[in-house]
């Protein structure tokens, strides 16, 4: 049996690494179904989903070279790591599809709210609007 990596584990879920497969083990099956969801319609390469049984999902590696390792200084060329953010770019862009749950709008009018009390009953605010001046200081930092 090839070694067995912690990716991650924490009180919601562990990652584990088997030679190509991950392992995520999830008690909330909700997370799982959105991430699958949203690895099936990414505009970029995902993991194949290999098998799923509650709480497991099992997950192929993709090919590839990896950029790096924690802890350790990558060897990848920069021109690797810009290929990788623009991969990201792509995801980042892509439509949300319709997740369960509260919409962004929902989420918004409360924390528009809660924000509009904060300005307005802030001790800083209390004694009205304040003017901050900066100048370039003469003396440099030592």
């Amino acid at each position: 049996m090839d070694e067995l990596e912690v990716v991650v584990a924490h009180s919601e879920r562990a990652t584990l690494r088997v030679g190509d497969v991950f392992l995520k083990i999830d008690a909330d099956q909700t997370r799982t179904d959105v991430e699958v969801e949203a690895m099936a319609r990414a505009p970029i390469p995902t993991p194949a989903v290999l098998w799923r049984k509650p709480p497991v999902l099992a997950l192929a590696a993709l090919p590839g070279t990896a950029l790096g390792r924690l802890g350790e200084p990558s060897s990848a060329s920069a021109a690797a790591w810009a290929a990788a953010g623009a991969a990201a770019r792509l995801l980042h862009d892509a439509p949300l599809p319709p997740w369960p749950g509260r919409s962004r709008d929902e989420w918004a009018a409360p924390l528009d709210a809660e924000c509009a009390w904060l300005v307005t009953r802030s001790p800083a605010c209390s004694t009205g609007p304040r003017q901050v001046r900066v100048t370039p200081s003469t003396t440099s930092p030592a």
